[in-house]
């Protein structure tokens, strides 16, 4: 609920704004270019299992992508976008003390690729007609993730150790999660023009996966020997690391115990930023008699 929570606000945030605006002096916009394409440069965030606030500036991190835009009206337009960034989150950084003991930590890279389409609910203008609009927008997807954690001096892809059991006889109903998935985008944005050819977009993205493995965490602690089996050492010394900071939990067994969350929930991630895209004229064509 928090990235609805989140995108509700932004809106009625953006509709006081709108309200503001409009007041000063309400414009028709010039018809729309119909190609446009641009670069995207912002941060990208996470929610899930090892999140304990929506927004952990400790780990925020760059994002970066590019887009095409088709303009069908001034009020419609399909977008084709790819983006580029990092999420990651540790529990040594929370405030909890159970989330310390636990001491799990993930970085992913995203490389995701999207269609949305744009709806644009409000335009207003200043004096220098500088149009500016409000839109909402929505979509499908699929994006690429691998877990990692680092461990001794090493950074280690988590899904083939199997940190919890999965693709393992003992564990027949946790099946290994895919490093490609489904996702869908959706989210507000504003749009401030800067020259015929030239707009600057301000946007915040929410993107609901149909994972809970984006950090590798999801269900209970599987059990140390049969992660020796499948995994070797490395998956028995990733999948519970509370030893590491607390050595008297050295030899308990917490097999069965509860490693994410009380049930499984998908986990999320953000981008949010700029957008600097380009319109490109049709060319004219002159005919000689």
């Amino acid at each position: 609920m928090k990235p609805i929570k989140t995108l509700i606000s932004t809106v009625l945030a953006f509709f006081f704004l709108t309200q503001a605006a409009t007041a000063q002096k309400y414009a028709k916009m010039p018809k729309k270019d119909k190609i446009e394409a641009g670069i995207f440069f912002g941060a990208s965030n996470y929610e899930g299992t090892l999140e304990e606030k929506i927004i952990n500036y400790n780990y925020t991190l760059p994002g970066y992508g590019a887009m095409i835009r088709y303009n069908f009206t001034n009020q419609f337009s399909l977008r084709f976008g790819m983006d580029y960034g990092t999420i990651e989150d540790a529990d040594s950084a929370a405030t909890s003390a159970w989330r310390n003991e636990r001491n799990l930590s993930f970085k992913t890279t995203i490389l995701d690729g999207y269609i949305a389409g744009e709806y644009y609910f409000a335009t207003w203008s200043n004096k220098y007609k500088k149009f500016s609009q409000l839109y909402v927008f929505g979509g499908i997807g699929s994006f690429h993730f691998n877990p990692q954690a680092y461990y001794q001096g090493t950074w280690y892809d988590l899904q083939p150790l199997h940190t919890e059991g999965q693709g393992t006889q003992e564990y027949p109903d946790r099946v290994p999660y895919s490093l490609n998935q489904v996702y869908i985008p959706f989210g507000v944005g504003a749009r401030f023009t800067l020259s015929s050819t030239w707009f600057l977009n301000f946007e915040f993205r929410a993107n609901k996966t149909f994972t809970d493995y984006l950090d590798d965490v999801s269900l209970t602690y599987a059990s140390p020997d049969v992660l020796l089996e499948y995994g070797g050492p490395i998956a028995v010394a990733l999948a519970n690391r509370t030893a590491e900071r607390f050595p008297q939990y050295a030899d308990k067994d917490f097999t069965g115990q509860q490693r994410g969350g009380t049930k499984p929930t998908d986990d999320w991630f953000y981008f949010t930023g700029f957008t600097l895209s380009h319109t490109f004229k049709p060319k004219r064509h002159c005919y000689s008699f």
